[in-house]
């Protein structure tokens, strides 16, 4: 009896190992690539792209091992300073993982309920610009599924005099909702701050403050610091004050299109919570390491851990998760959970798979970098072509998802309504079925029932429709909806522009002078020249010569200052019609093509009047 027993547990052993993931026998990553050869693959990446990057420093790990880490180039390339482990980089929206775990911390203690309705927690009378009744909840924060299109105002500053506290950041920055609570997923640092700003008040302690206390000294992360100045960190201060930060895009296939030395690019986020996290490589791996840790000793129970990275938000009916509590889910040839970050100074990426518990960590000093920030997760975790989504998905019925699309993270309200024709993306079905072009280009291609693909990437979009009917398609972070009169406002754009430039090459190549001694030959002349000259300075004011404006209150007086103007445009415009309009009827000696060019002078006019009107670009309120 003991021998059969000792057999069956033998045997049971062999089948749970022989169970066992490949990656955990073979000492391989998800994508295949041997444990001991990720330096050299990372390095030869480096050395094939090293035309592309200032400096990138990159950690890959398993569980509580680090398999590598490197720094690469110079954090001055100018004064040929390399980049080691006492560079400091900026987090951008990685920050925001901060934010989620202290909201789950309080969670776990019955301080903050997931499902209420956040004015609870906030002053009486916060929000000035709900257009929907029903409650906003923390689990919308962490979704981005509040409904808030992007704050207009600036949000950054290079001087730290113009830094607000969080509340009067937040009141100030206050974004109009446009999309109903839960419905629409449109990336907000707004509502991310906000949750930090809650943070504040449940705890009664300030946010940075709160994220030393809770996270950093628990994990030993001494050189990370928090706050928008860096105040919480002296020596992050110092290290980050001396580096320089650079803009170079380009590729292997395209070559150096932008190589651009930026200074420190040291800018501070009035919003803080939302990306103002700076620190080491080491600091930001141990962070990472916590998701994968058997024992998170971020949270009193391993529960909470397991719900923060179970799932929140799905696309659309399907089992595909999108957000797992303010962790972005992405689909390489495994599943994994992260977030990335851009800021004027650098650009980052941190990324885990925690089946396998491999992790990524890839932080740079360049704005917008791309190639390592997303190449080394894919080299790690593979492509998307051998996920299971990706592989056992199948066509029932073709979807056609033609038309005119806009992104849910813009600009929606009031005289903001003029930049989503600015910025709309035509899908057009190809000649080949299933696939959907963009300039020509395929842009998306069908594998599966409502999923499309965008080649050669890892990314997909899942088309639905709302409650309301409305087609959309989930991206991750954003949605982009439907909009049926995009392109024609796009037209109408252009044709203001058109007007604008036509009034300008009047006014150089006749002259203004010269037409207004044309008087007694052309009646209302004066109004004439007066539109023309009005037709150019609003498209010049509108699209050329508007200020990049740092303060928030500076940039609240610009706005009633360039309503102003536009209101003004628009009286000089209605008086201008008005006066060629009654050259046109009372002068009856004018010849026909004259009276022709007349009317044209008053449509012209009419048609800047109802440029402004359509997009409100003359209010005050919004």
């Amino acid at each position: 009896m003991r021998r059969i027993l000792s057999f069956m547990l033998s045997l049971i052993l062999f089948c749970s190992i022989c169970a066992m993931p490949v990656y955990a026998t073979e000492k391989v990553t998800p994508s295949g690539v041997a444990l001991e050869n990720v330096g050299t693959e990372i390095e030869f990446m480096a050395k094939k792209n090293e035309k592309f990057y200032a400096s990138f420093a990159t950690a890959v790990f398993q569980g509580d091992e680090v398999i590598y880490e490197k720094h690469f180039g110079y954090i001055d390339r100018e004064n040929q300073i390399p980049a080691d482990e006492t560079c400091v980089y900026e987090w951008g929206s990685i920050s925001k993982l901060f934010v989620w775990i202290s909201v789950l911390q309080l969670y776990e203690q019955g301080k903050i309920n997931l499902e209420a309705d956040v004015r609870e927690y906030l002053p009486e009378d916060f929000f000035q610009k709900l257009k929907y009744e029903e409650a906003i909840t923390m689990l919308h924060l962490m979704n981005h599924n509040a409904g808030w299109e992007e704050t207009s105002l600036p949000m950054m500053t290079e001087k730290e005099k113009d830094i607000l506290t969080l509340e009067e950041a937040l009141r100030a920055l206050e974004p109009a909702q446009v999309f109903r609570p839960g419905e629409i997923t449109a990336y907000s640092n707004w509502g991310t701050a906000l949750a930090g700003y809650i943070v504040e008040r449940v705890s009664g302690m300030d946010y940075a403050e709160y994220v030393q206390k809770n996270i950093l000294t628990p994990l030993g992360m001494e050189q990370t610091a928090v706050s928008a100045d860096y105040r919480d960190n002296e020596w992050v201060r110092k290290q980050r004050e001396g580096e320089k930060s650079y803009l170079i895009m380009g590729d292997e296939e395209v070559g150096v299109v932008t190589d651009e030395e930026l200074g420190t690019a040291i800018s501070y986020i009035q919003i803080y919570p939302a990306g103002s996290v700076t620190g080491t490589l080491a600091d930001i791996t141990k962070f990472a390491q916590t998701f994968v840790d058997d024992e998170c000793p971020l949270f009193e129970k391993q529960e909470t851990l397991d719900f923060m990275l179970s799932a929140s938000d799905y696309y659309g009916d399907s089992d595909i998760p999108k957000n797992c509590h303010g962790l972005w889910c992405t689909e390489y040839a495994v599943r994994t959970m992260g977030h990335a970050g851009n800021t004027t100074g650098g650009s980052a990426n941190l990324v885990f798979d925690r089946e396998s518990k491999m992790g990524v960590v890839v932080m740079t000093n360049q704005q917008y970098e791309t190639l390592f920030c997303y190449g080394i997760p894919e080299m790690i975790f593979g492509s998307i072509e051998e996920n299971t989504i990706y592989k056992n998905a199948i066509i029932t019925q073709e979807m056609d998802v033609s038309g005119d699309y806009v992104a849910s993270r813009g600009l929606f309200e009031g005289s903001r309504k003029i930049y989503p024709g600015l910025s709309y993306t035509p899908f057009k079905a190809s000649k080949e079925a299933r696939i959907f072009d963009v300039l020509n280009e395929p842009a998306l291609v069908q594998f599966g029932d409502n999923l499309f693909r965008m080649p050669d990437t890892n990314d997909f979009l899942y088309a639905t429709t709302t409650p309301d009917g409305e087609r959309i398609l989930e991206y991750s972070s954003v949605t982009y909806i439907r909009d049926e009169v995009a392109s024609v406002e796009s037209a109408a754009v252009t044709i203001f522009v058109g007007i604008s430039l036509v009034s300008l090459i009047l006014m150089v190549v006749i002259g203004g002078k010269e037409l207004l001694k044309l008087e007694e030959k052309m009646p209302a002349v004066k109004w004439i020249v007066a539109g023309q000259v009005t037709a150019f300075v609003l498209g010049a004011f509108l699209f050329v010569l508007r200020p990049e404006i740092e303060s928030i209150t500076l940039s609240q007086v610009f706005k009633v200052v360039s309503r102003g103007i536009v209101l003004a445009g628009m009286v000089v415009c209605l008086l201008a019609a008005g006066g060629t309009l009654k050259a046109v009827v009372t002068e009856k000696g004018m010849k026909l093509v004259n009276r022709l060019k007349y009317v044209g002078y008053v449509l012209c006019n009419l048609y800047v009047i109802g440029f402004m009107v359509y997009f409100r670009l003359f209010d005050f309120w919004t």
